[in-house]
C-alpha cells in the first residue's frame, strides 16, 4: 500500500516514473542512432535529388543536425527529454538510498530473483552512463547547440572520433547502456503492470536482442570513424 502520496513519495510511483521516462529515453536513442549512422553511409548513396544540395555524408548529417536544432517540435521534444533525463536520474538515486534503508527488497530485483550481475549493479551502470553523457553532451551538444562555437558537426565528430582516448571511452559507455539497457526494458514493462508470464518472457527476449543490436549499432559507428583512412 502507498504510505505517502506524490510523484516520488511512494515505491510504486518512483518506479513508474522511472520506466515512463526510461522508455521514452529509448525513443530518443533510437531517433539518435538513425541520425548518427549517417556518419558512416558512403557518400554515393545520397544523390543530390536525395534532399536539396546533399551529395554526401557531410552534407546530409549537417542538414539533418541543422533541422534539429532549429525546428522548433523537435526543440520542445529535446527539452521534454532534458526533463525526462533529469527525473530519471533522481528517481534512480532516490531508489537507490530506499533500497540502503530498507536494507531489504531492491529495486534491480522487481522480476523476483535476477542473479544477473547487471541486475545486480544498475546504479553503477547508471554511474557511468552519467559520465559519459556528460562528457559526450560537453563535446557535442555544448559546442554545437548552446555556445554555437563549433557550425560544422560532421567534422568535429570524425575530428573527435579520431582520438583514441575518446573512442574508448565512448565504447565503455555504450557497452554501459547496453547492459543497463537489457534490464531496464523488462523491470520497465513490468512497473507499468506487465505481469503475465508469457508476455514477461517475450519482453525479456527482446530486451536481449534490442540491447544487443543497439549497442552492436552505435558501437561500430566511432571504430568505423577510427580506422577509416582519411
Amino acid at each position: 500500500m502507498l504510505e505517502k502520496k506524490g510523484l516520488f513519495r511512494s515505491s510504486v510511483s518512483r518506479k513508474n516514473v522511472m520506466a515512463i521516462t526510461g522508455l521514452f529515453i529509448i525513443f530518443f536513442l533510437i531517433i539518435h542512432l538513425i541520425g548518427n549512422l549517417i556518419l558512416i553511409i558512403p557518400d554515393s548513396y545520397f544523390p543530390i535529388e536525395f534532399w536539396g544540395n546533399v551529395e554526401n555524408a557531410h552534407d546530409m548529417y549537417n542538414a539533418y543536425s541543422h533541422f534539429l536544432v532549429s525546428f522548433w517540435p523537435v526543440s520542445v521534444i529535446a527539452w521534454i527529454l532534458y526533463s525526462f533525463l533529469l527525473l530519471h536520474v533522481i528517481d534512480a538515486i532516490l531508489i537507490t538510498l530506499k533500497n540502503k534503508q530498507s536494507k531489504g527488497e531492491k529495486y534491480q530485483k522487481t522480476d523476483s530473483g535476477s542473479s544477473k550481475w547487471y541486475a545486480r549493479n544498475m546504479g553503477l551502470l547508471g554511474t557511468v552512463i552519467g559520465i559519459f553523457i556528460i562528457i559526450h553532451m560537453a563535446q557535442f551538444w555544448l559546442k554545437y547547440k548552446v555556445l554555437e562555437i563549433e557550425h560544422d558537426l560532421y567534422s568535429l565528430v570524425i575530428a573527435t572520433f579520431k582520438i583514441g582516448w575518446y573512442v574508448i571511452l565512448y565504447e565503455i559507455g555504450i557497452i554501459a547502456l547496453g547492459f543497463h539497457l537489457v534490464h531496464g526494458i523488462e523491470s520497465a514493462h513490468i512497473s507499468l503492470g506487465f505481469h503475465q508470464k508469457r508476455v514477461l518472457k517475450f519482453i525479456k527476449t527482446f530486451a536481449l536482442w534490442f540491447s544487443i543490436a543497439l549497442t552492436i549499432l552505435y558501437a561500430i559507428i566511432p571504430l568505423v570513424i577510427y580506422f577509416k583512412e582519411l
